[in-house]
C-alpha cells in the first residue's frame, strides 16, 4: 500500500510544481489516488 500511496505522492508534487493551487494540494490528491488505486487493484486482482 505505500509504494501506491508515495508514488501517488510523488506525482502529486510534480503536478503542484506545474499547475495551481500548488505543492500541498496535489500532493494530498495524489496520495488519496495513490491510496484509492492500490484499494481498486487489491479487490480486483
Amino acid at each position: 500500500m505505500v509504494p501506491y500511496i508515495l508514488a501517488g505522492a510523488l506525482i502529486g508534487s510534480v503536478i503542484g510544481h506545474l499547475i495551481p493551487p500548488g505543492y500541498f494540494f496535489w500532493f494530498v490528491v495524489g496520495s488519496v489516488g495513490g491510496y484509492v488505486t492500490q484499494r481498486y487493484f487489491s479487490t480486483r486482482f
